[in-house]
């Protein structure tokens, strides 16, 4: 049964107005503090919720522009381009840079000594981390832009009905389908479950405190990502793997699949609250924050207060707080 637009807008609306300042908040902290910013855990991290701010400010209000109006926000071409671009295109880069922070995972913590050397760190972590970020954007400026994609334009249709350009091409479409959502899913849940596997056997295996809780941090910060694509994408790559692999899928499986890729954008304005669960310190700035902003402001105000001294009529303004 497909999901009215109106409750499409409501579903949005209420995540996306905390989510935006919760993103801001922890970019903020990440990079301006010295010790987050250089954490090589936190630069994926660091790209991650930068792309998902635009994400938000941009592809996720279009559509409740589109819910709520039932047309495009603006009529043009270039309109329509860029927000298939950002919709389908930071959607795939953020999600192969979670299925690449979910092997990293396993260096930072079982290998770190791949990483303790300029050319380790090169080699491990700034080379692929970059690589993972040009390259599906790439991708998609060739397959929305430089591709000649003859979809009519109707502004009346989600996305003005660009979406289709990446099926346009029957081998790029599935080609795009698999190496950009259904491995980057599958390696996100795998090395996300051996990660907590290996984290659990190494805390019993050496009982070591600080070191536990070293490491600990780095797989909450992970893990509280990951499962938010196990419970909202996973299940319906499933689906649609069996159907690239003419697996037999009943009506209502392939109903469930078309459903939930509404609840795409879902994912992109949790993220911002399962990475700030993973830092404790964060949360302990934000509470302050939110306690200052709730602080009750008093009133002050001038009282006269009249004053005899050697005779000579004074007075003195003496400020009071008033509640």
């Amino acid at each position: 049964m497909p999901i009215p637009d109106s409750i499409r807008f409501y579903t949005y609306f209420p995540l996306l107005i905390p989510s935006i300042p919760c993103s801001i908040f922890i970019l903020y902290h990440l990079l301006t503090n010295r010790i987050l910013r250089q954490a090589l855990n936190n630069h994926v991290i660091i790209l991650i919720l930068i792309l998902g701010l635009v994400y938000e400010l941009t592809d996720v209000i279009w559509l409740m522009h589109y819910y709520r109006v039932g047309v495009s926000l603006f009529q043009v071409p270039t309109f329509c381009l860029i927000w298939v671009f950002i919709d389908v295109g930071i959607f795939a880069t953020i999600t192969i840079l979670v299925a690449w922070a979910s092997i990293q995972r396993h260096i930072l913590i079982f290998h770190d000594k791949w990483v303790s050397t300029k050319r380790g760190r090169l080699l491990f972590h700034y080379i692929p981390s970059f690589l993972f970020l040009v390259y599906p954007i790439l991708f998609y400026v060739y397959i929305f832009i430089i591709m000649n994609c003859e979809q009519p334009l109707d502004y009346e249709i989600i996305r003005c009905g660009y979406s289709f350009c990446a099926l346009y091409d029957p081998i790029i479409g599935t080609f795009d389908s698999i190496l950009h959502n259904i491995i980057p899913t599958f390696i996100i849940v795998t090395f996300s479950f051996l990660l907590l596997v290996r984290v659990l056997w190494q805390k019993h295996r050496l009982r070591q405190r600080i070191q536990w809780r070293n490491y600990r941090k780095m797989a909450i910060q992970l893990l509280s990502i990951a499962s938010i694509y196990l419970f909202f994408y996973f299940p319906s790559m499933i689906v649609y793997l069996m159907f690239e692999s003419n697996v037999s899928v009943s009506d209502g499986a392939f109903d469930y699949y078309f459903s939930s890729l509404f609840f795409i954008p879902h994912i992109i304005m949790v993220i911002p609250f399962a990475t700030i669960f993973s830092l404790p310190e964060l949360q302990k700035k934000l509470k302050i924050n939110i306690l200052f902003w709730k602080r009750p402001v008093h009133a002050v105000a001038p009282r006269t207060i009249g004053m005899n001294r050697t005779g000579n009529a004074q007075t003195a303004v003496i400020t009071q707080t008033v509640k």
